[in-house]
């Protein structure tokens, strides 16, 4: 073992604890966000509006996940909104077609993993800009849900499988079932990042590339797999979407990409990658869609709502910046 060795664990080890103290920090926030609006408004607290936040942001914490797994290994994303909608969309026309459910379904998870395929291709094969390739991809994606449904939502109300529309609006034990699902994948995504040695290329991969390749990581795969991954669960978010509503909207999942990198820098994801963890991820869009509620419930206008989201957004880049910048003082001094 080198002399070097002990002095990487005890870093690791405190930057652990900052990140957890971070996790800590933001549920703290959650509670008295929560405490407040139930003083501030009676009607936050009850059953019904619980049971409506908590399934809000389900979706969105399925599809963190993917974006959180893209952001620490280096990259991003901007296309999972797009995907989403896509993978609704085509599910919807094929059954309204008169193709069976399961083949309607399959089809759209299959769409959603091509476009990620697509993404990691030319992302970590030709080396573009994720950026770049995954702004293509958002555009192709929405413009095919477009096409797919000519501008118009499509409504298969009473039209779906009971099994199927059972995902999206029922309950076990009175607790949601899509709020379930999205429990189950979120702990089990948070411990397989946490303990899973597989998982922990990710993190070398995004924190330096050049060192993990001369380590012998296959980075290109590792990055491939990412978006694939990140695609297929905006495909399971997609059909659960399409369950909850019962109906397809070629502009569903429109804005999503920015609720997903706000969640994962406030949530204590670095944008320069390497860093932060699933749970934190889903605690800051949890945080997010508390205070929308908020926002609703105060009935504070919708133009002021996005206003006060995009500025959320800048804020906690800003804070991530410097945070990165003051940690990168200190190692080198």
């Amino acid at each position: 073992m080198s002399n070097a060795e002990p002095g990487v664990a005890r870093r690791v080890g405190i930057f652990r604890i900052i990140r957890d103290f971070r996790e800590t920090n933001l549920t703290l926030i959650i509670i008295g966000i929560g405490v407040l609006l139930s003083i501030g408004t009676p009607s936050f607290f009850t059953s019904e509006n619980i049971r409506a936040v908590s399934v809000s942001f389900a979706l969105d914490c399925i599809v963190v996940i993917g974006m959180s797994l893209i952001i620490i290994s280096g990259g991003i994303d901007l296309s999972v909104g797009a995907v989403l909608s896509l993978s609704c969309a085509l599910t919807a026309v094929l059954f309204q077609n008169g193709v069976p459910f399961v083949l309607c379904a399959l089809s759209g998870i299959i769409a959603s993993v091509l476009c990620g395929a697509f993404n990691g291709y030319l992302i970590s094969r030709q080396k573009m800009a994720p950026f770049i390739v995954t702004l293509a991809m958002m555009s192709i994606a929405r413009g095919l849900c477009f096409v797919l449904t000519t501008g118009s939502p499509i409504s298969l109300v009473n039209k779906l499988p009971p099994w199927f529309k059972y995902l999206g609006s029922g309950r076990i034990v009175g607790f949601p079932v899509v709020v379930l699902i999205a429990f189950v994948l979120v702990v089990i995504a948070d411990l397989l990042f946490r303990r899973s040695p597989v998982l922990r290329l990710v993190y070398y991969s995004g924190s330096n590339e050049k060192a993990a390749v001369y380590s012998g990581i296959n980075v290109p795969k590792v990055k491939f797999l990412g978006y694939v991954f990140t695609s297929l669960l905006c495909g399971v978010a997609g059909l659960l979407f399409l369950s909850r509503f019962s109906y397809s909207s070629p502009v569903a999942g429109m804005g999503l990409e920015l609720t997903m990198i706000a969640g994962c820098v406030i949530g204590g994801i670095s944008m320069e990658g390497g860093e932060g963890t699933v749970l934190g991820s889903v605690l800051g869009i949890i945080l997010l869609s508390l205070i929308n509620n908020a926002l609703i419930l105060l009935s504070v206008s919708v133009y002021w709502q996005q206003l006060i989201s995009g500025s959320i957004l800048i804020t906690a880049v800003f804070l991530d910046y410097y945070r990165v910048r003051m940690r990168n003082k200190k190692l080198k001094v």
